[in-house]
């Protein structure tokens, strides 16, 4: 018997089985057949590579060079895009037949392989950490603290903090992971509802990479203090 590839989990599965009876097995959006005509899509750039959205022709580079090369004059370039647009609505198809079921199973099993592999290095991670970690306490190199200072420096250590983020490889729903003070606990802190309003690109890239956008940090933060209060007072 083959072995399953590592990213065919049963509710990928079924939800690659959900999208091909939806489209059957053409368009994932309802329409068959493609319909729809090329549209050209022209901008502007700096010849010389500056991230610069206005260049300025018959004039020198804004950019001032390098010492000893020479000041060089603005250089346009014109770009022509070709992109498919969808006789049926605004759909995010840039090409005929890219929104039919095997492109679209396809992008979604390469971003399933991508979610895995940044899931399989934040538990390496997580598991070397917790091998080299221990709870003896560190003083200062040049002496102890005095016992008020004790007290004082613990007490004002955070009652959690958040370790990483991920998605649950059973609900399939993101989560944090919460490590409580002092304590080999860890919590995984459920936000589906936290990250409901982030397009599918940011929270992707919340997840794998643990950038929280500054708006929502704050929300975050609540959502695992409510979770760490309740497992405290259970």
């Amino acid at each position: 018997m083959a072995r399953q590839p590592q990213w065919a989990r049963p509710a990928r599965q079924a939800h690659l089985v959900k999208v091909f009876l939806n489209s059957g097995g053409f368009c994932v959006y309802g329409h068959s057949p493609c319909k729809g005509n090329w549209q050209t899509v022209t901008s502007t750039v700096c010849g010389w590579g500056k991230p610069c959205n206005k260049p300025q022709p018959d004039m020198l580079c804004k950019f001032k060079p390098e010492d000893g090369k020479p000041h060089l004059p603005c250089q346009v370039i014109h770009l022509s895009i070709q992109r498919w647009k969808c006789a049926y609505g605004d759909y995010p198809c840039y090409e005929p037949y890219g929104s039919h079921y095997e492109p679209v199973a396809d992008r979604l099993v390469k971003e399933w392989m991508g979610d895995d592999r940044a899931e399989a290095q934040a538990e390496y991670r997580a598991e070397h950490e917790a091998r080299h970690k221990t709870n003896d306490r560190r003083y200062p190199v040049h002496g102890k603290f005095s016992a008020v200072s004790k007290d004082i420096y613990y007490d004002q250590q955070p009652e959690f903090r958040i370790e990483g983020l991920g998605m649950s490889s059973l609900t399939l729903k993101p989560f944090a992971k919460v490590r409580l003070a002092s304590s080999p606990i860890a919590l995984h802190v459920d936000l589906q509802d936290t990250l409901r309003g982030l397009s599918k690109c940011k929270k992707r890239k919340a997840l794998r990479y643990g950038k929280i956008p500054r708006g929502l940090e704050n929300k975050v933060e609540d959502k695992c203090w409510q979770a760490v209060k309740r497992y405290l007072n259970r």
